[in-house]
């Protein structure tokens, strides 16, 4: 089977994966954005204040400026496949975070954890002695990390279901696993993983965590897929379940993008894998043409569009011959 909207092709057994580590601050003397008393003069004091010591200060760091729509002001610097920067007024005054198409690495936490020691240096942040940090959520006072994981899990979901896999990550109090964006359940079986305690522990405790989950679980998906590489029946299993999501597509609605993306994350699996033969089709079913009229029709300026992004599923090189 040949996939030519793909992009370039990880080895076997690589697990597409991204990571994100996020630190939330809040400036002292100041509401939180999400407070009713927070108004756009405060908006604009957060701006100056941080955009002050970034641009006056730390002149070294090439940070390109970005607003968008809602006004969101953000410093952005990408090199090497890492985006790193700081956010204003997303939830917080800011927002420190380190991101990358890559498994978590301790460079990039270091980074993230130095530049907001500078920015301590210059600015006062809300902090309470028992406390720690204090922010807008409850669920990020005390360090203030969150680092999140996303993984593409298509062995472990199609062995065990996607529902035992969560099952068997809530049993793990301290890890907080959804879909992608945070939906109740994955899509396209790329699962979201991120710390759940940020108050009573400390920032290298949340890393050393979450590195654990990150390769124990890359470690089971592995084992997973070399048992499917390796068995001629579980071979045909896995093809003969991509052909019945296909015929799944044809009957029925796919409003919210579920099915198609979950169809896509198969035959992307299924090829990266060395599962299907490329340049071989998949008994005869030409999908290129119908998979992009699929995909028309369902919300890709959201979650779905960054799913594909993660999948490195490139939608202006779809053509019909799969």
């Amino acid at each position: 089977m040949c996939l030519p909207w793909k992009k370039t092709l990880p080895s076997l057994g690589v697990v597409r994966e991204k990571t994100q580590i996020v630190l939330a601050r809040n400036l002292e003397g100041l509401p939180f954005p999400s407070s009713r008393f927070f108004r756009p003069l405060f908006s604009e004091e957060v701006e100056r204040r941080v955009a002050g010591v970034i641009c006056g200060e730390g002149r070294g760091f090439g940070f390109l400026r970005r607003q968008d729509e809602e006004g969101t002001v953000s410093f952005i610097r990408e090199r090497k496949g890492q985006k790193f920067g700081v956010v204003l007024g997303s939830g917080d005054h800011l927002r420190i975070f380190s991101e990358r198409m890559a498994p978590l690495r301790r460079a990039d936490f270091e980074v993230v954890r130095r530049f907001d020691r500078w920015l301590e240096r210059f600015l006062d942040y809300a902090f309470d002695p028992q406390w720690g940090y204090l922010t807008a959520s409850p669920q990020w006072m005390g360090t203030g990390l969150k680092i999140f994981v996303w993984l593409h899990l298509p062995a472990l979901s199609l062995v065990y279901g996607e529902d035992q896999v969560l099952q068997w990550f809530r049993e793990r109090q301290e890890f907080i696993v959804s879909g992608y964006g945070g939906t109740r359940e994955p899509v396209a079986h790329v699962f979201e993983i991120t710390n759940r305690y940020t108050l009573g522990v400390t920032e290298e405790e949340i890393f050393r965590g979450m590195s654990w989950i990150e390769r124990k679980v890359i470690q089971w998906e592995r084992s997973i897929r070399e048992i499917l590489r390796n068995s001629d029946l579980h071979r045909r299993t896995l093809l003969e379940k991509v052909q019945e999501a296909g015929k799944d597509l044809a009957r029925e609605d796919d409003t919210k993008g579920k099915k198609i993306l979950d169809f896509l994350s198969l035959l992307c699996f299924g090829q990266e894998e060395g599962i299907f033969a490329r340049r071989r089709g998949c008994n005869g079913m030409s999908v290129g043409t119908w998979v992009e009229e699929r995909l028309k029709t369902i919300p890709l300026r959201g979650v779905c569009g960054d799913i594909l992004e993660f999948l490195g599923v490139s939608l202006g090189r779809i053509r019909d011959d799969v």
